[in-house]
């Protein structure tokens, strides 16, 4: 018996190679316990499973069945600031904000707890069911209840230090245990953030590396963000920030570097040796002008890159197919057609997604024995059709260049409903919505 099946639609995964089919899956609880091919074409009306072996049945003809968004890269403090740096770069924003340290003087933890939870609502919405949530300020165990409460998977970055703008006030090893125990005991996957260039300092680094050499978690840093990052540690250690961090031995395999936009072939390869993760964020990296990272070096280089959208004070919005769309055109202008293919921007939103946390067997493709984070879209509209299977199949094209998060109708957390028919299940979005206005009413 299964708690779920899902008949005739069209499944679109990286186990098989993103081309396109028409077929039936059954879940068993969280887990997907069957992938099967429908009996096409003689009848693509008859699933291979029968319905009566389903506590639930969904009927997909014409929906397209895909796994699970993962947004390796976002800030949900600042969902109540939405729109505020627009049209001033990073660095221009750093001045305009260091006054209120970036509103945390108009705002309480309450209306970052709020603001976080529109965030994932936002995500779930828009399809990701994984999302990397790199907290300015601590929220403790309310952190992890902010992620819970909505449902949402995710991976929750603690920073190393009690306030950002104070770089050596580390938080004791004891706490940073305290923190990722919390979180894993969860199901969140525990990271703990580090400082960004203008605060390097050797013995300051050495320190944050030391400490974390007991504590079991990912790492990330905002890493060769834009030019101006660069150039300060290219003046002040005569090394670009990678071939610093390098040098000193601070790269490693649970390393997650965000954004790595400006870096040259032989860094590419430094990343690679050393297995660092990278989470780029296409859109949030054109709005501030950071520059346009190498991600099709990366790729050929085998580093794992995967998608992000940062927070809505530097994008705006929270959907990974804009990302896909992004990275695609971004990279063809910049580097020529052909410089990244659908199924490499496919991976970096799903499978590789994944890997850039370390979880790619656990979920990231719709295959049997993984976690049944899957999404359905409904292509019934103008600007997906037509859309076709076979020889001239156009489906990844269209999930790529023409899907947005609006699209997707029903989304499936470790084998949970959590939007169906294009609303949250179990979630008052209306007084989450309510509650962040009040908070952005607040900054003066």
């Amino acid at each position: 018996m299964y708690t779920l099946g899902i008949e005739n639609v069209i499944i679109v995964s990286g186990n098989f190679d993103y081309v396109p089919f028409k077929g039936s899956v059954c879940l068993d609880g969280a887990i997907i316990a069957k992938v099967c091919k429908t009996v096409y074409p003689n009848d693509p009306s008859v699933p291979k499973i029968p319905k009566e072996q389903c506590a639930e049945w969904i009927d997909g003809s014409g929906k397209i069945l895909m796994p699970g968004l993962v947004n390796g890269h976002c800030h949900g403090d600042m969902t109540f600031a939405r729109g505020l740096g627009d049209d001033m770069t990073l660095r221009e924003q750093n001045e305009a904000f260091r006054s209120h340290n970036w509103f945390y003087k108009f705002i309480n933890d309450d209306d970052r707890y709020y603001a976080r939870q529109l965030g994932y609502c936002e995500a779930l919405l828009a399809g990701t069911t994984f999302i990397c949530e790199n907290m300015y300020w601590g929220l403790d165990e309310r952190s992890v209840s902010a992620m819970t409460e909505i449902g949402i998977k995710g991976a929750m970055v603690e920073d190393i230090r009690y306030d950002f703008s104070n770089s050596d006030s580390f938080l004791p090893a004891q706490k940073l245990k305290e923190i990722t125990c919390v979180c894993r005991e969860a199901g969140f996957v525990p990271v703990i953030g580090l400082m960004a260039e203008e605060d390097f300092e050797t013995n300051r680094l050495r320190k944050a590396f030391d400490l974390l050499q007991d504590i079991d978690a990912l790492q990330t840093m905002h890493l060769a963000e834009n030019v101006w990052r660069k150039d300060l540690i290219l003046n002040k250690y005569g090394m670009t920030p990678v071939e610093y961090l390098a040098s000193n031995g601070f790269l490693n395999g649970k390393f997650i570097g965000s954004h790595v936009v400006c870096v040259t072939d032989n860094e590419i390869k430094l990343l690679k040796e050393s297995n660092v993760k990278v989470a780029n964020t296409p859109l949030c990296e054109m709005k501030i002008a950071d520059g346009i990272a190498p991600i099709p070096e990366m790729v050929r280089l085998g580093v794992t890159v995967g998608l992000g959208t940062d927070g809505p004070l530097w994008n705006n919005s929270s959907d990974i197919f804009r990302e896909m769309k992004a990275m695609a055109l971004l990279h063809t202008i910049s580097g020529g057609i052909r410089s990244l293919s659908k199924k490499n921007i496919l991976n970096m939103a799903t499978t590789r997604g994944a890997a850039v946390f370390g979880k790619e067997k656990e979920f990231g493709m719709i295959k049997e024995g993984m976690k049944a984070d899957m999404i359905l879209i409904d292509p019934d509209k103008p600007h997906l059709q037509p859309l076709l299977l076979g020889k001239n199949e156009n489906v990844t094209s269209a999930l790529v260049f023409s899907a947005t998060g609006a699209d997707v109708t029903d989304v499936f957390v470790n084998g949970k409903r959590l939007v169906k028919d294009g609303k949250l299940t179990g979630v008052d979005v209306q007084a989450i919505i309510e509650k962040v206005k009040l908070a952005a009413g607040k900054i003066n």
